[in-house]
């Protein structure tokens, strides 16, 4: 048996279809959690967005809106959960984003890793609101618009802090990589 579309599983879902919900499960969970995890750092954590986006997703199935891709809603549920994970951890209760770093850079940590391994700890430095639209970017290949529906912000403010979250990072490589194009 094929595997539905996303459209056909929306439809599938909308009527209650169990074996849809397993579908989506499956086709999604691998990404939900990879999102959730590199926003969180966290498995543990990550394990139960992942179970509360699901769970979230199945309840309000019918506010999916035709015109919304599946992935970025499903993506939009989880950066929800995470922020409100976020939220009670921290003893104030803001999430704040303007400054970008969270810690400073483990420059002596990471000399002498690989590449792809320095690149990823830098943005897992990055504030949870930087380090969210250089994932969905650059690893979930979301567009401007469906990283704006995810974030629920627009789609200039979201150049501007995936701009923004760029730039620190060059600034940050600088030392490992120095002044390269």
């Amino acid at each position: 048996m094929q595997p539905s579309s996303d459209e056909q599983l929306v439809v599938r879902l909308k009527a209650g279809d169990a074996e849809a919900f397993g579908e989506l499960y499956e086709r999604y969970r691998p990404r939900v959690y990879r999102f959730a995890f590199k926003l969180l750092r966290d498995g543990d954590q990550a394990e139960d967005i992942v179970q509360e986006t699901f769970l979230k997703a199945q309840r309000s199935i019918h506010t999916l809106h035709q015109n919304h891709s599946l992935v970025s809603w499903l993506l939009s549920i989880t950066r929800n959960e995470v922020y409100g994970q976020l939220r009670k951890t921290r003893s104030n209760g803001q999430v704040d984003v303007e400054d970008v770093w969270d810690t400073e850079t483990p420059l002596d940590e990471v000399l002498g890793t690989e590449t792809v391994v320095i690149v990823q700890n830098m943005i897992a430095q990055l504030k949870p609101g930087y380090r969210e639209v250089i994932l969905l970017r650059e690893y979930e290949h979301l567009s401007y618009a469906d990283i704006a529906r995810v974030t629920q912000d627009t789609e200039s403010a979201v150049k501007a802090r995936l701009f923004k979250a760029r730039k620190a990072l060059v600034k940050k490589l600088k030392p490992y990589f120095g002044e390269q194009s």
